[in-house]
């Protein structure tokens, strides 16, 4: 399959089954939320608001649901840049309680790429802009093969498919490396000059 027919992920239902309990639509019990990919950021940046099934202590998000909530969107991320991924660490730090029924902002992105792992970082932010949870992660790189099984891509098209929006994935990652990095020079070059 070409890759020209293949657009790249903006959320996760474009490229996840429909079971997953982050964001599996046909799952009663799935989070059902989109992890959303930002071109322009290069992150996964989402609005969510849970309800009483998610409770915690009354009224407030259960701790084990905020793990999975960022270890989602953390491993949703790797996805969007173009890679299979399994999760080997996941570090929480809560510092402030996250309240059922109100919206707040799950934003993940990229920190490293070492040998064979990537390392993402995520925060969830109240509306008013308070920091409440924030996460690391660690994650192993698998190789297709584990991949087409543990996704169950049994045709030679589903593993075409997948193969092709890995690699279209891959190419806008660079794409965006490419141009954060370039900004990034403007920035200190105008720093540079603002200081003089």
């Amino acid at each position: 399959m070409s890759t020209a027919n293949v657009q790249p992920s903006l959320v996760a239902q474009d490229w996840h089954h429909r079971y997953c309990f982050g964001c599996g639509p046909d799952n009663p019990r799935s989070l059902k939320g989109d992890f959303r990919f930002h071109v322009d950021s290069g992150e996964v940046l989402m609005e969510y608001s849970a309800d009483d099934t998610c409770m915690g202590a009354p009224g407030y998000l259960h701790g084990g649901v905020i793990a999975a909530l960022l270890d989602e969107a953390q491993g949703v991320l790797c996805h969007h840049i173009g890679h299979f991924v399994m999760t080997e660490k996941l570090q929480m730090s809560y510092s402030k309680a996250v309240a059922l029924h109100e919206p707040f902002i799950i934003r993940a992105w990229l920190s490293a790429v070492r040998k064979r792992r990537l390392y993402t970082r995520a925060l969830i932010v109240s509306k008013d802009g308070t920091e409440c949870v924030r996460s690391r992660a660690s994650w192993y790189l698998l190789p297709e093969r584990l991949c087409q099984k543990m996704m169950g891509l049994h045709s030679e098209q589903a593993i075409a498919h997948y193969r092709s929006l890995m690699e279209v994935n891959r190419a806008r990652a660079r794409e965006i490396r490419q141009r954060l990095r370039e900004q990034q020079k403007k920035e200190s070059a105008r720093n540079a000059i603002a200081d003089q």
